[in-house]
């Protein structure tokens, strides 16, 4: 189970799951494309909206992970490598994190993440 909160003006996304379904997600990651459903929440406060769709492509020819919203969706693309990092990020936050830890993925703290990309705080369902 994901859901993904999107706050609009700091363009700030929550991405956050149960343990079994961010392990789910990693494994998506490193698949060459696909997509998945997301639990839609009615009062993300304090964020502005829930997404409903994450989808994820490959871009062989890039070196980065681009995270950016698209509509109700949040898109993930990017080079092979930039893609497995960004899942072992995921899938080591998922076993090794405490129930309320959190993670921000974004540009200035991971070198394989877009710089155009949105930030990402990676979290557990409360």
């Amino acid at each position: 189970m994901l859901q993904v909160l999107h706050s609009g003006a700091t363009r700030e996304l929550e991405l956050s799951g149960t343990r079994r379904g961010l392990l789910a997600l990693g494994n998506l990651l490193r698949e060459k494309a696909g997509s998945c459903d997301l639990v839609e929440n009615r009062q993300p406060f304090p964020y502005a909206r829930s997404l409903s769709e994450i989808a994820i492509g490959e871009e062989p020819e890039c070196n980065t992970a681009s995270i950016v919203t698209d509509g109700q969706a949040l898109r993930i693309q990017g080079g092979r490598a930039a893609l497995d990092l960004l899942a072992d990020t995921i899938e080591n936050f998922a076993t090794e994190a405490d129930s309320g830890d959190h993670c921000h993925v974004d540009s200035p703290t991971f070198d394989f993440i877009a710089p155009e990309s949105d930030s990402l705080v990676i979290a557990f369902l409360k």
